[in-house]
């Protein structure tokens, strides 16, 4: 099975999926210490703001002043929810039924009815500690303007693939008023560098009140409710795995993260002592009661099951304040068990879930709020549509068609119609209808969806672009950016800065494209750039079109603290080719990491100075892409908040080259052992011989040993590497340049 790395981030399950297969798990890694460190680096008073709430938050339990004096309902109180889907047209824009299956698991465990709230086996005390939290959530009815609602919104945005407590923001009803749960791709917290193939499962900032929630969120009071990854909602649709993982029917990673949302710590985790030389969650000098709970006991480290058997009874990370000694709790929610036998929540936890629904929570469950919020009215409604939709192609040639997918939400609707601006038909009542378009240019869509309570009306202005195939440039191609404007370069831009023409920096002439990565770009986001139409017929029969670029970037270095570690952040470019006007893309070149880089990483906003710092890349194109007559490039640019990229004098000439494209998928790159200690042997296959260099660089990008070099006759290859040639302990990275082309593996040095 595939392993994981289940990290803390205050709110956070932060997830590494690697290829490898594996049985053994992978130890914890503290990364909430690492934020909080860097919080505390730049607040101080941080710490002293903790205690200080702790203390209030613990006077507020002691008083026990927790009387339910507002609606009950059979004991109950009841909180109502709304559900934020934000979505790209993909599998996370999960079905109401995920929804409804996530809030009835949701209801199970607060109220101790889940099924093997009986399994608490780690030590007999425990079963006596068992919570009833008698809390109900409930989907609203009404939303903020008083109009109906089934407690579902659905946002199509980019958003989802680069999350975070903006995210919350921008969609947020009030936080008072209503829970909120935003639904999404992938969270990126800005300002931290994920490692490759990591993802956090969700995270929820606490009540505004407590000072580590203000920290976090900036004193965002809209940044309220949990962020969490579509796969970690209930157990049916998409949660039946979480990250390619697979999970049980009773996922808890939705329990889990409310839990922070009613002020609960991570049962082995001490947010304070982090900061200190201490373990994380046993008590310490600065911090004596560890996840501030009585009866949930010291925990030196996070519970490392990855696999769908619970634990056996007896596992203990001692602490050495642990009196009288017990085991570990590890079926707390508030553990990392990612829902494999998580199964309980301890009345001590309830206490502190109590003191928030008493505190900051407390207008949710009001009487005012429950019928303003429509949910004591149990009667099924059937609401008015809110009408969506999405094409599947959003660039297409003239004369060619595409799909219109209605992707309205809210009551179901039962009517549609469309306006196509430039389409044939113009006009259709189809749900999903098919639309031709002959003649170049941006056009708009219109979409009214109804039922029998109301209808909504959704435009999008310029939504299809029509391209002209006649309209080329034929080859050779020698493009130099010394044009006036992008009109007949489509940029698509997530979020931030995107892809410009830029006067101050170039490889020749007197212009090149960028993109400033440096500032104001989003971590997490894609930027696309679409270069115009190419006819390569004019270039001579029976010789490899050859595609070259000129390419300049590097890497942004972060100093390190006496708390933090020096880190390296880079980004990913992708260029990709297109024969059908931009309705499919084929990838041809695609570099990240040190790869990317063209000069040494630095700690400045990057820009090339001389020609130096720029490299040329260069593949061949296929044969039968000579009797193409439009042929498009796109250029992809990945950021991972690193720097800013360059690029300049694109040109598609005949190849004197006498070789095929590589195949690389044939290569099977590999190193054994790995991680290695006195040496390790570098296999890969050649299917045709090949001008190969293969060396090893650091984590800065520096060379430090070339291995081959020069032309490789087809078929397998072998060399040795030894731990003198590469040098002391650490990571590095094998790169093996094929024809032009390169492949990277992680190589551990221990």
């Amino acid at each position: 099975m595939k392993r994981l790395i289940f990290l803390s981030l205050f709110g956070m399950a932060f997830i590494c999926a690697q290829a490898q297969e594996s049985t053994t798990p992978v130890p914890f890694q503290n990364a909430d210490g690492v934020i909080l460190q860097n919080k505390v680096t730049a607040n101080p008073d941080l710490y002293n703001k903790y205690v200080l709430y702790e203390q209030n938050f613990q006077e507020m339990i002691n008083a026990a002043n927790s009387s339910k004096t507002d609606t009950l309902i059979e004991g109950k109180r009841i909180i109502p929810v709304v559900f934020h889907i934000i979505h790209k047209g993909g599998i996370e824009n999960i079905s109401r039924e995920q929804v409804e299956d996530a809030v009835a698991k949701l209801n199970l465990d607060y109220n101790k009815l889940n099924s093997d709230t009986d399994a608490t086996h780690s030590w007999p005390a425990f079963a006596g500690r068992r919570a009833n939290c008698q809390v109900e959530f409930r989907l609203a009815k009404i939303d903020p303007q008083g109009n109906c609602t089934d407690g579902i919104v659905r946002h199509y945005d980019p958003q989802t693939n680069y999350a975070y407590f903006t995210t919350m923001s921008q969609y947020a009803w009030p936080p008072s008023h209503y829970m909120n749960i935003f639904s999404v791709a992938f969270i990126y917290p800005a300002g931290m560098t994920l490692p490759e193939g990591a993802f956090i499962g969700g995270m929820s900032p606490f009540p505004p009140s407590n000072a580590l929630s203000q920290a976090l969120t900036g004193g965002d009071t809209l940044a309220d409710g949990v962020l969490i990854r579509h796969d970690g909602l209930g157990s049916i649709g998409t949660a039946t795995t979480l990250g390619g993982m697979p999970i049980n029917a009773l996922n808890r990673t939705f329990t889990h993260e409310t839990g922070h949302y009613f002020n609960l710590y991570h049962t082995f985790q001490n947010l304070i002592a982090g900061i200190y030389p201490a373990s994380s969650g046993c008590p310490s000098l600065f911090s004596s009661a560890g996840d501030e709970v009585a009866d949930t006991p010291p925990v030196d480290v996070a519970t490392q099951n990855t696999s769908l058997a619970c634990h056996t009874p007896g596992v203990n990370n001692t602490c050495s304040q642990d009196v009288p000694d017990e085991v570990d709790m590890v079926e707390n929610y508030m553990d990392y068990q990612f829902g494999y036998c998580t199964n309980i929540f301890t009345t001590g936890q309830y206490t502190r879930i109590d003191a928030t629904l008493n505190g900051d929570r407390r207008k949710l469950w009001s009487v005012g709020n429950l019928v303003a919020t429509g949910v004591l009215d149990t009667t099924p409604s059937i609401c008015a549509p809110v009408a969506e939709f999405y094409a599947n192609k959003l660039y297409i040639c003239a004369g060619n068609s595409l799909n219109f997918s209605d992707f309205s939400f809210g009551g179901p609707a039962t009517d549609w119609t469309w306006t196509f601006t430039g389409g044939t038909p113009a006009t259709s009542t189809l749900q999903n209808p098919t639309v031709q378009y002959n003649t170049p240019g941006d056009y708009d869509v219109t979409l009214v969806a109804s039922n029998i309570n109301g209808q909504d009306t959704s435009i999008r202005l310029g939504y299809i672009h029509v391209l002209d195939p006649a309209t080329t440039t034929q080859a050779p191609i020698t493009e130099s950016f010394e044009i006036s404007d992008l009109n007949n370069w489509p940029v698509m831009n997530d979020a931030g800065n995107g892809w410009v023409l830029n006067p101050s920096a170039f490889y020749s002439g007197s212009k090149c494209l960028s993109l400033n990565n440096f500032t104001d770009n989003i971590a997490g986001g894609s930027d696309e750039v679409i270069s115009p139409s190419y006819d390569l017929t004019t270039l001579p029969t029976g010789v490899l079109p050859m595609l070259k670029f000129k390419l300049a970037y590097a890497g942004k270095y972060v100093a390190g603290t006496m708390l933090t570690p020096a880190d390296t952040i880079y980004d990913k470019l992708s260029l990709y080719v297109s024969t059908d006007c931009g309705a499919t893309w084929s990838l041809k070149y695609n570099e990240s990491g040190i790869d990317l880089s063209t000069v040494a990483t630095v700690p400045d906003d990057f820009a090339p100075t001389s020609t130096a710092d720029w490299r040329e890349e260069k593949f061949s194109l296929p044969l039968q892409y000579l009797s193409l007559t439009n042929m498009r490039l796109k250029f992809v640019f990945y950021s991972n908040g690193g720097n800013n990229i360059y690029i300049d004098d694109i040109n598609i000439v005949s190849s004197t080259a006498d070789i095929e494209e590589t195949d690389l998928s044939q290569l099977n790159l590999s190193v054994q052992p790995n991680p290695m200690t006195e040496s390790a042997e570098v296999r890969f296959f050649l299917s045709q011989e090949s001008n190969v260099q293969a060396s090893v660089f650091d984590m800065l990008g520096r060379k430090v040993y070339d291995f081959t070099e020069g032309q490789l006759q087809a078929g397998s290859h072998r060399f040795t590497l030894t731990k003198n040639e590469i040098g002391r302990e650490g990571m590095y990275f094998i790169k093996v340049n094929i024809n032009g082309q390169c492949v990277t593996e992680k190589l551990i040095l221990q």
